[in-house]
């Protein structure tokens, strides 16, 4: 007798996969309607779910999470670890961590590894691989929290980029700017499009015309921003302020700009993103988007955690607000 599974329930009550296995787990969000449907469906077809690793009592936990990251040598990250490896330990458990470096096969080959692992929960701070990969684990036997990511009906802790790269680009508007670069960060990150929709947003508030020369996917590192600052300051008319996806790609377009023998906030001034520990410590001080790191990744473990214990989490999106830290590094254009 062929096993019937629930890509087979879906198709034949013209729903998703995932509203099946939500429905036949009575989630709230699924209308009782549909949940009729399914139910029907699968007894007609003596449907037997796989009894779950999670909800067996008679698994062993590892008092194991795993926490993906994609660069752990980028100092917003180890933050973000620490929140999570504190809220472990007060709750008995050790955190095995996933550096993906930047490096999206690498990403997509830790997910398949750990679909199948011992580990007790995860917590994806990955931003390259598809939705459907997340959705894979989302739906597994495995709870799972995302970081800076939001996916629909599953748990995300993530900041508010958008408006955090608003408040930048407003204030470089106010001080008189009006050729504003955006480095970006790479564009099949969700983060990087957020940061795009609050800089536009900005610009078009402002009634300023956007120029699509200013404007650039890159490499989240010291060398994308280097690079890419480069490139602005060759072009007729360059930019006369940079908003640089994150702290160290800011780090690289200070560089860039030092050999060209021009100065940081008097020539062209500079925003980054994070507020990293060692941004206060530039010469000049970079002003950027400050964002509670620590707290983003103790609120993600806390969430893991409550869903580890079986509990029904209502709030599962929980969004945190960013900062704009005003330092030395933009200067009035006049």
């Amino acid at each position: 007798m062929v096993k019937v599974t629930i890509k087979e329930l879906a198709r034949i009550s013209g729903v998703s996969p995932s509203t099946v296995s939500r429905a036949l787990n009575d989630d709230p969000a699924i209308s009782e309607e549909t949940k009729r449907k399914v139910m029907q469906v699968a007894r007609e077809l003596n449907y037997t779910p796989v009894r779950s690793r999670k909800k067996s009592s008679t698994r062993k936990r590892s008092r194991i999470i795993a926490l993906m990251v994609t660069d752990i040598s980028n100092p917003f990250f180890p933050e973000i670890v620490h929140g999570v490896e504190d809220l472990a330990f007060d709750f008995g458990y050790s955190v095995s961590l996933w550096n993906t470096r930047e490096d999206i096969e690498r990403e997509k080959q830790y997910v398949e590894t750990l679909k199948v692992s011992e580990v007790d929960g995860i917590i994806l701070g990955s931003s390259r691989i598809k939705e459907e990969q997340i959705r894979e684990i989302a739906e597994g036997d495995i709870p799972c929290v995302i970081i800076n990511r939001i996916i629909e009906n599953v748990p995300s802790i993530f900041a508010d980029y958008e408006n955090g790269a608003y408040q930048a680009t407003k204030y470089l508007v106010n001080l008189g700017h009006e050729r504003i670069a955006l480095i970006n960060g790479p564009n099949s990150a969700q983060p990087s499009l957020w940061r795009e929709k609050g800089f536009l947003r900005a610009l078009k508030e402002s009634e300023i015309e956007v120029d699509e020369s200013l404007l650039s996917f890159n490499s989240p590192v010291v060398e994308g921003g280097y690079v890419a600052t480069l490139k602005l300051l060759s072009i007729d008319n360059p930019p006369t302020a940079i908003f640089a996806y994150n702290d160290l790609v800011a780090l690289g377009a200070m560089k860039a700009i030092r050999e060209k023998n021009l100065l940081v906030s008097k020539d062209i001034s500079v925003i980054g993103y994070d507020d990293i520990f060692l941004s206060a410590y530039l010469d000049p001080p970079l002003t950027t988007v400050s964002q509670p790191k620590y707290m983003m990744g103790k609120l993600a473990a806390d969430l893991l955690f409550r869903l580890i214990n079986g509990e029904k989490v209502k709030n599962s999106q929980i969004s945190l607000k960013p900062e704009l830290i005003i330092r030395s590094s933009c200067g009035v254009r006049v």
